[in-house]
């Protein structure tokens, strides 16, 4: 096969130095598509009028296979009398010339998308340990990341802020390392530690609490779109799934190193098994990694192999996105466009999952199921008389209903059900099968046929059976996990990554871009690893040695990948700011020798992510003041703080949020770990739920109302159910790896926290504690106000404007009394407490919760 020869015509033509620059860069994409690689581009301009060729481009095959030249001309009859442009009367602008050669009109499987000769991109160059460069403010710099951050600055003639208060500052790395607030009691006992250990102190205290977990976990959780249903338009539950969410959050909390973390998670089902049947639980655990993203299970006809397909393309993403910050899944359909990953480089990460499938793994004692199997009968006992009630009153409609729908069937099917069963034709039995799903009677069509009293006690019957439901006790445990089938399907490349579509077979190897060497091993092949003659065939990579070389010390882009998301949520924003994409279209980092410097040092540390978080956050860098300085310097040479010559002002997310005012409020129930929480709903989230049957208990709301005040990261994770409060700030979609979350701003946002059920009842929780603890005393109640929610003192203005607030506001409510109109009155005061002086403090605190301070943390 030949290459054909393309030519395009062009007539009278202004061009110049800019129309070089895009020949350039068309040419280079159109040789990419072909296989061809760039040698050189050399512009020749002629001296002397009547020149003929303006520029010449030679470039070489990338395949050995292809040793042909394409050359490129551009003609030029004359010159214009303008330096550097031309009149044209016409160009043959592109000519590949491959003529009587072998040509491989295919991407040879065996081929990266990158070559050698090509400028490798950052992310892809080893990892290289810098020292920083001599500063001149030496007594600013704590440690190594002081130093790094400052000597950029002073290159741009910045310098940091002052730092921030110590009010600022125990509110700030608080929220960082637990998502919640400090309590009034933990200022008090900071402000008044006057050592230099003390800021140390604290900062080893939060890492070492079980919050630090918890919030953490969140940030995890967003990257591998965790949740706890399937999604699209079931969005069926995963009753085991919250056992990967406690896993993540011991693993943070025991400051288990990276590489285990991340081996754990790819292959723990794959590890030599441990003696502890705890720590082997939680390998099998961790592999509900596997499993985070949405997979289209319906009730209808499901072609096996395309969610199957599926499955593996969600993995295959997940190992991209989330531990090499890479768009690996653009190279499914063909080559990546900008990456150097080739399309069958992304089928070959692929066939590391080829015999990976889902499995619940039974992870319950004896006596667990005995107990579970006791009391679920009990229960089938105690439920049965009230389901037989409800059929009784049911049989007359449904027999009625049953008749009428018979009486209208056409002929054809009235005779094919006459047949008996076992008599019936093929064509019969069709007809019968039709017939039976027209005689159906639906839920709907059966109440609507009821009487109102009938309808009344079905209903109350239907209750009382929901109400024993739940009371259905944990089922035994299980582990969320996956496993390796036998015999192993087999992994080919999809033309356009149509399953349709199959062509070279491949087996599991690394991206070559990223070949590294497993440690204390020989150099793994990234090819098909085909045997040589006589050999035996090569051992079949597995996911263990996939996690092994995501985790070797010569994979340049995992350590880069994690410390850049830890400094982005101590920061507000990344080295690199595109966490996802470390490639040719994401981000370039702004210090990329603290970076690299970060990168090694986990390493070296073990893989401790606290120890990362340890060096962050007790860096001067972290401890400026988030203020803008009067002078316009710093503001024109870095708009964006890049450069971090001050701290980053971020707000909450909805989650942080919620558990804030939970904390403030006194009522967030720290309990770790266990079965999720079901909150009740408002009616239109409720209608959310997708049923084909009746739409009643389909959120059934857990019991004890003490649960309801969980963290967030314990309610309910389903897919197509989200609470008001997280959407408007922004919480993800749960169905692609999120790694930064979005920070809008819009109109429903303050109308949520002013109006919504949430804020509005934990604001009168919040007056109700504050009447306990200060009585009627308004000064205290204001200074305790405060100090909860703020973590500080009101200022003298501040104390004026709430005493003049609750003063009026009170007397206001009393003439809405008076007039006998409705005001919103708090429940469980203390003895004594006047309604309105109560309602006017529950308003008090509403507008503490909506006050900028609160939200955001400086």
């Amino acid at each position: 096969m030949n290459r054909s020869v393309f030519l395009l015509f062009m007539h009278k033509c202004t061009l110049g130095d800019r129309f070089e620059e895009l020949l350039i860069l068309f040419f280079q994409g159109c040789t990419r598509a072909i296989g061809c690689k760039l040698l050189a581009i050399t512009i020749l301009r002629p001296k002397v009028a009547g020149g003929r060729i303006l520029s010449k481009v030679r470039r070489e095959t990338r395949s050995p296979a292809l040793q042909s030249v394409a050359v490129a001309g551009l003609f030029y009859p004359r010159f214009a009398s303008e330096p550097g442009h031309a009149q044209v009367a016409w160009i043959p602008f592109l000519a590949f010339l491959l003529l009587g050669l072998p040509c491989v009109a295919k991407a040879d499987p065996k081929q990266p998308a990158g070559t050698e000769g090509d400028p490798v991109h950052w992310s892809f160059q080893k990892v290289v340990r810098h020292e920083p460069s001599e500063v001149q403010e030496k007594a600013w710099v704590a440690n190594p990341i002081d130093a790094f951050i400052l000597s950029r600055l002073e290159r741009a003639g910045l310098r940091p802020t002052p730092p921030a208060d110590r009010i600022t500052l125990l509110r700030r790395v608080t929220f960082d390392l637990t998502g919640l607030p400090p309590t009034p009691e933990e200022e008090e006992r900071f402000l008044h530690d006057d050592s230099p250990e003390a800021y140390p102190s604290l900062v080893e205290r939060l890492l070492g609490s079980h919050q630090y977990g918890e919030r953490w976990a969140q940030h995890w959780l967003d990257l591998t779109r965790f949740a706890e249903s399937n999604g699209y338009e079931i969005d069926a539950d995963r009753p085991h799934a919250w056992r990967y969410r406690d896993y993540v959050i011991r693993s943070l909390n025991d400051n288990k190193p990276f590489d285990r973390f991340v081996t754990e998670q790819i292959a723990g089902d794959l590890l030599p098994r441990d003696p502890d049947p705890i720590r082997q639980a939680d390998r099998l655990i961790a592999t509900g990694f596997n499993r985070c993203g949405p997979i289209h299970l319906v009730a209808g006809n499901v072609d096996k192999d395309e969610v199957r397909y599926e499955l593996l393309t969600e993995m295959n993403g997940a190992i991209g996105s989330v531990f090499l910050g890479l768009t690996l899944s653009c190279a499914r359909c063909h080559d990546h466009k900008f990456d150097p990953v080739s399309q069958a480089d992304y089928f070959r990460l692929q066939a590391f999952f080829a015999a990976t499938e889902p499995s619940e793994i039974d992870l319950a004692t004896p006596e667990e199921k005995a107990a579970y199997t006791k009391r679920t009968n009990e229960l089938k006992k105690t439920m049965e008389p009230l389901r037989q009630q409800i059929r009784e009153l049911e049989a007359p409609y449904q027999n009625r209903l049953t008749e009428q729908k018979r009486a209208a069937l056409e002929k054809r099917f009235v005779e094919a059900l006459a047949v008996e069963a076992k008599l019936r034709t093929p064509p019969q039995k069709e007809l019968a099968a039709q017939a039976e799903i027209l005689l159906k009677v639906s839920w709907d069509e059966l109440v609507d046929s009821l009487s109102l009293a009938d309808r009344a006690r079905r209903a109350e019957l239907r209750a009382k059976v929901h109400a024993l439901e739940l009371q259905q006790p944990v089922p035994p445990p299980e582990a969320w996990a996956v496993k390796e089938v036998s015999p192993i399907p087999p992994t080919h490349i999809l033309k356009r990554g149509n399953l349709a579509q199959k062509k070279e077979r491949v087996e599991p190897a690394f991206p070559r871009i990223l070949n590294v060497n497993l440690p204390g091993a020989a150099a793994v092949k990234s090819d098909s690893r085909e045997a040589g003659p006589g050999d035996s065939p090569p051992a079949r990579l597995t996911r263990v040695e996939l996690a092994q070389w995501l985790t070797a010390r010569g994979n340049p882009l995992t350590a880069r990948v994690i410390v850049n998301r830890l400094w982005q949520h101590h920061f507000g924003r990344g080295l690199v700011a595109t966490p996802n994409d470390f490639g040719k279209r994401g981000a370039a980092p702004t210090h990329p020798e603290l970076l690299d410097w970060l990168a090694s040092e986990l390493v070296e540390a073990g893989w401790s992510l606290k120890h990362v978080h340890r060096l962050m956050v007790l860096s001067n860098t972290y401890r400026q003041g988030s203020r803008l300085r009067p002078d316009a310097r710093a503001r024109m040479l870095d708009p964006n703080n890049q450069l971090l010559s001050r701290m980053n002002r971020r707000r909450r997310d909805g989650e942080g949020l919620r558990d804030c005012v939970l904390s403030v409020t006194g009522t967030l129930n720290q309990r770790i770990g266990g079965p999720s929480v079901r909150i009740p709903l408002e009616p239109e989230v409720y209608d959310l739920i997708f049923t084909e049957g009746e739409p009643d208990n389909l959120w059934p709301v857990t019991l004890d109302a003490n649960e309801h005040n969980r963290r967030s990261l314990y309610l309910m994770a389903k897919r197509n159910v989200r609470l008001p409060l997280f959407e408007a700030f922004d919480q993800p979609d749960r169905l692609t790896s999120c790694p930064v979350r979005p920070v809008s701003t819009y109109a429903p946002q303050a109308l949520i926290l002013l109006n919504g059920p949430f804020l509005q009842k934990e604001s009168q929780v919040l007056a109700v504690r504050l009447m306990r603890e200060c009585g009627q005393d308004a000064d205290r109640q204001i200074e305790r106000a405060y100090r909860l929610a703020l973590v500080r003192p009101p200022t003298a203005s501040e104390r004026a404007t709430a005493r003049e607030f609750l003063a009026g506001q009170s007397e206001l409510l009393r003439d809405r009394m008076r007039a006998r109109l409705r005001i919103p009155l708090v429940n469980h005061t203390p003895d004594g407490i006047d309604p309105a002086e109560a309602a006017a403090l529950a308003d008090f605190c509403l507008a503490l919760f909506n006050c900028n301070e609160f939200l955001y943390v400086d």
